[in-house]
Parts: structure tokens; C-alpha cells; sequence
């Protein structure tokens, strides 16, 4: 809220600053009267006054309050006891899926487990949608290589490995300054090199078990003794390469460690786990909604999904607006998004629902101060939309969309 009112201030600052240069200019002038109307505020400032011009459509009591963080705490606490209680007399089932997660009687470790899913759930714009779609991948059989963990799994390998090999090349290039050196390291520096190109290329060619092989049969050799050179800078920088590749071929031998058979048969004794963890997450998400309505209070998660609810609708795996946004859209000519670097999927969706088909929409941000991943901030989505667009060419200045 602060930073909001200090934009506003800046902005009537800078206007005041150009009439006093230009006092006759006409646009000027209007700008500075326009600017008591513009709307510049956070964005659970935004969701807050959209949401309770509209509580009727949406159900909720017109004076809910925003709790505080105690409050929501000891909220949280009431809820998942409840729920915890309720599942225990369940059966034989959920005691041992809570075994899974706890040590003794001790269900810290569960409980910690579905909060964490909970808030991450909700910076999705449909948290129900987003359970049941991670349900499913555990229910359709699918090669480890078209599972999005394999798919993951073996990117990551390909970037791990190319790594390695520059590492490689750079420490068989340092070694080339100091002849002794060269002839005592260079044997083993090339059979390294030797071995992490060919596992490049099975990785490239992503086949599950291929690679699986190849990264559990791959072997260092021995460094030769070089008498003098302990303190050899050279010998030392080569040396820490090789350490840090070795270091990465073993996390890549943690990584592939269990065969395609293997995989398909730890993520079908997942399937039962997480079908109870996400219907555990449900219960405690409309238990503490239900507490949170008793006492009339909303947190800012809350704020983020009522609004939704009033703009956007989940249709055929993507979304459509409502006539409410559509009608909010026509009220702004511009929409703009300070540290964008720090928004969620379900923010970054309600800024796609006011804009006009995006067209509208400016954003600002640097993937690099974004320090919010533990509020769910997702720097990702800077990321994927400046992948997108175009960059800007001034020759061309007709760009509806780019990155400058």
C-alpha cells in the first residue's frame, strides 16, 4: 500500500514538474486531474474493492474483514484438527498414508505437507482443476520418458551433460600451459570428455533405459601423481573442474537409478498416496473456508479468488471472461503491473481478465529481484512471456507486443 501511494506521488510529482515548464500545455493539465481517478493500488488493494462492490453475486457477507496473521493461524490449526480427526476414524486407509508422512505419533511432517500444497495450489487460478489434473498423471501408464518428471528429468540431464563437457574442454585447455601437467592429466581429462560425449548423445536420443545405462556404466579414471604441482594453480583449477563434474555425473547416476519398469511401478504405488493427500487438501481447503465464513474473515488468497470467480470460468482446459470483466476491461486504457517478476498464476490471470484481450497489458519487472518464491511468486511467467514475445525493432516501431 505504501509503494502504491508513493507511485501516485511520483507520478503527480513528475506532472508537476513538466506544467511548470510547459504551464499552457492542455494534455498536461489533464493528466493531472485524471490522475485523482486512476486507479493505483496493490493488487489485493484492486481484488478488495471489486469484491465487495459485487459480495451479492458471489455469496459472501459484505462486512468480511482481512484477518491477521495470528488469527489465520490458529484458523488453520482449528481446521486441519477436524479434518485429521474426521480421516482417522476413517479406517486402516488414512492411518497408514498418515505413516507414510509421520514419524511415531508425531504428524508434524503431514501436516506441514498439505499446507504447503495448499498455498501452492491456491496461486492457481482453478486449484480444483490443477488436483485433478496432477492426479492423472499418476493414473494413465505412460514410458518414464513422456512423464513430465522424465520429460524434466531428461532435460535437465542434456544441460547437466553439456555442462560437464565445457567444464571438460576448459580444464583440458588449462592443462595445455604447463607441459608436465599435460602429460600427466591429459590421458584421463580425454577419456572423460570421450565418455560424457557419448552420453550427450544417448541423452539426446531420450530413451529412458539407454540413458540409464549409459550415466551407471560411466567411470572416471585415475588422475597420474605429479610430484611439485600441489600448489600449482593451474593444477588446482583443473583438478576443481574435474570435481565439480564428478559431482554432477553423480547426481545424474542418483537421477537415473531405476530402470523404466522401475519407475512405472514406484509411480503406480504413488497413485493411492496422492489421491489421499489431495483429498486431504480438499477437505482442509472447505473446512477452513467454512470457519473463515462463521467468523466472516478472508485472507489474501481469498481476495485473489473471489475476484476470479467474478471475471474469469474454468472452459475446456483454458478459461473464459465473464461479462463482468469484459465491462471492467472497457473502464481501462491502460493496465500496468509493476514487479511483475513477483506474481502467481492466479494474479497474472486477473490481469489478463481486465485487459482488452491483453492488447492493453504492460508489465514491468527483473526476473532477478524477484525474492517472493516463498509467498508463491512464480518468476517463471516473466520468463515464459518474455520467451514470447518479439524484441523491438525501431525500424519497425509497429510491434503490438515485444520485449525492450
Amino acid at each position: 500500500n505504501a509503494a502504491a501511494a508513493e507511485m501516485r506521488e511520483r507520478i503527480a510529482a513528475r506532472l508537476g514538474e513538466l506544467l511548470l515548464q510547459r504551464p499552457g500545455d492542455v494534455r498536461l493539465q489533464r493528466q493531472q486531474l485524471l490522475l485523482s481517478r486512476a486507479h493505483i493500488s496493490t493488487i489485493h488493494s484492486f481484488c478488495n474493492d471489486l469484491v465487495r462492490e459485487n459480495f451479492y453475486k458471489l455469496g459472501i457477507s459484505p462486512d468480511f474483514r482481512i484477518s491477521d496473521a495470528v488469527e489465520m493461524s490458529l484458523l488453520r490449526q482449528e481446521a486441519m484438527e477436524q479434518v485429521l480427526e474426521e480421516l482417522y476414524e476413517t479406517g486402516d486407509e488414512f492411518a497408514g498414508f498418515a505413516e507414510f508422512f509421520s514419524s511415531g505419533r508425531d504428524d508434524s511432517r503431514l501436516l506441514r505437507t498439505v499446507e504447503t500444497l495448499y498455498d501452492f495450489v491456491r496461486s492457481h487460478p482453478f486449484p480444483e482443476q490443477w488436483l485433478e489434473q496432477k492426479e492423472q498423471m499418476y493414473l494413465i501408464p505412460q514410458p518414464a520418458k513422456d512423464t513430465d518428471w522424465g520429460k524434466t528429468v531428461l532435460r535437465f540431464a542434456r544441460s547437466a551433460l553439456d555442462y560437464c563437457a565445457s567444464l571438460t574442454r576448459n580444464a583440458l585447455a588449462l592443462i595445455e600451459q604447463d607441459e608436465k601437467l599435460q602429460q600427466a592429466y591429459s590421458p584421463a581429462l580425454s577419456a572423460d570428455l570421450a565418455g560424457i560425449s557419448e552420453q550427450q548423445k544417448t541423452a539426446a536420443q531420450g530413451e529412458w533405459d539407454a540413458v540409464c545405462q549409459a550415466v551407471g556404466a560411466f567411470r572416471f579414471e585415475r588422475l597420474k601423481a605429479l610430484r611439485g604441482y600441489q600448489d600449482h594453480p593451474l593444477k588446482q583449477r583443473a583438478a576443481a573442474s574435474r570435481d565439480e563434474v564428478k559431482e554432477v555425473i553423480l547426481r545424474l547416476k542418483r537421477l537415473f537409478s531405476f530402470d523404466e519398469a522401475q519407475c512405472r511401478e514406484d509411480i503406480a504405488n504413488l497413485a493411492p498416496l496422492i489421491h489421499q493427500l489431495f483429498e486431504t487438501v480438499r477437505r482442509f481447503s472447505s473446512r477452513l473456508d467454512a470457519l473463515k465464513a462463521e467468523r466472516r474473515v478472508a485472507d489474501f488468497g481469498d481476495l485473489e479468488h473471489w475476484t476470479l470467480r467474478l471475471l474469469v470460468r474454468a472452459e475446456d482446459g483454458g478459461y473464459v471472461r465473464t461479462p463482468e470483466a469484459e465491462e471492467l476491461a472497457n473502464n481501462f486504457d491502460e493496465v500496468m503491473v509493476d514487479e511483475y517478476q513477483d506474481t502467481n498464476e492466479a494474479q497474472d490471470m486477473i490481469f489478463r481478465a481486465v485487459s482488452q484481450r491483453e492488447q492493453n497489458l504492460f508489465m514491468v519487472g527483473d526476473v532477478k529481484q524477484s525474492i517472493y518464491r516463498f509467498r508463491q511468486a512464480m518468476p517463471e511467467i516473466f520468463l515464459r512471456r518474455k520467451a514470447a514475445y518479439p524484441r523491438y525493432d525501431p525500424q519497425k516501431n509497429d510491434y503490438p507486443a515485444c520485449i525492450v
